[in-house]
């Protein structure tokens, strides 16, 4: 009993930083896909309907 709820923490606490790295990941590629966009003075869609609903 004790060694079954060990092994479902332990995997419940790997399970958690694998989906955080994964986020991490995902946040980090959008971020660099906006800071792209900025040097190279693009527009992105959110930029494109901000200035729409601004207009």
């Amino acid at each position: 009993m004790v060694t079954e709820l060990l092994i479902v923490w332990a995997l419940g606490v790997v399970a958690f930083f694998v989906l955080w790295a994964l986020l991490a990941k995902v946040v980090q590629r959008i971020t660099q896909k906006k800071y792209d966009a900025v040097q190279t003075n693009e527009e992105t869609p959110e930029d494109k309907q901000s200035t729409n609903i601004e207009q």
